[in-house]
């Protein structure tokens, strides 16, 4: 993990500028803090959408709309993927899902912060607390343009009109969507992760939901039960490997215990039970 950060050139962590700094009355950031380190800590209750032994449910900061954020503010496209775009985030410090830690165990970081999601979308309640965290995100960033002095060519008022009436069209549909079918789960793979520390990024998968939000990011977006896939299979072959040394060791272990090899060629019965255990 050490090659990563190094790699990285710190890229992924609290800019110099903050360290020393953040929130008021909540723990200042560290050098080796990210923005998800600790997360409790240095940010409000009422961010936190949801939180269970191991992680946290929170709402996406950047609005999903591209629509507010003008080329003519900046070159680059920070909105979220989709529509209600949430983030699922380990309490361990886990720098990416390439971490060994991210993998461990049958993958259970991985798999608790899917099963953490699944959960908290059963529930109405929750569904529309990530609709009240969307529309804040939006609100966020339209006071934030309206700071920026002149309103940008772009973003005219029937357009910041249209932003919040097609929040409110997509709302009841959002809210019957089913989190083992209609989301995608998915994760931004090192070297292209812009914060150093484990996150699972959420958002309905249909193009419906993702008319206005940015398609920059999904070729670096790896699907959860994709890396799920790959590591059972990892682990598949790891097990048949240990599985045929065994073979070879118990056959090696009959071979020597007289000097001689069984002159009839059959295996001894414990290695006939290693294989039974292979095959």
């Amino acid at each position: 993990m050490s090659n990563m950060i190094q790699n990285q050139g710190g890229k992924a962590f609290i800019p110099a500028s903050l360290v020393g700094g953040g929130l008021n009355g909540y723990t200042p950031w560290a050098k080796a803090d990210t923005f998800f380190s600790e997360y409790a800590l240095h940010y409000p209750s009422s961010l936190i959408l949801s939180e269970s032994n191991h992680s946290y449910i929170i709402g996406n900061k950047a609005s999903y709309d591209g629509r507010q954020y003008p080329l003519a503010l900046t070159e680059k496209r920070p909105e979220g993927q989709g529509y209600c775009h949430t983030l699922v985030i380990p309490k361990p410090r886990i720098y990416n899902v390439v971490d060994p830690l991210a993998t461990e165990n049958h993958c259970f970081v991985l798999k608790e912060l899917r099963d953490h999601f699944f959960k908290f979308w059963s529930k109405e309640i929750n569904r529309h607390a990530v609709l009240a965290r969307a529309r804040k995100a939006l609100e966020e960033r339209e006071s934030a343009l309206a700071h920026k002095g002149p309103r940008p060519p772009e973003y005219t008022e029937s357009v910041s009109n249209a932003v919040f009436s097609d929040f409110e069209r997509m709302k009841s549909e959002f809210l019957g969507l089913k989190a083992e079918s209609d989301f995608l789960l998915g994760f931004h793979v090192f070297p292209e992760n812009s914060i150093g520390h484990l996150h699972m990024h959420v958002f309905p998968h249909r193009d419906y939901f993702r008319e206005f939000s940015t398609k920059d990011y999904d070729y670096k977006t790896v699907p959860l039960q994709a890396i799920l896939d790959v590591e059972k299979e990892e682990e598949e072959e790891e097990e048949e490997a240990m599985s045929a040394k065994e073979v070879v060791d118990l056959t090696a272990d009959s071979s020597s215990s007289d000097g001689k090899v069984p002159l009839n060629g059959e295996l001894p019965s414990n290695a006939f039970v290693a294989v039974n255990k292979s095959g």
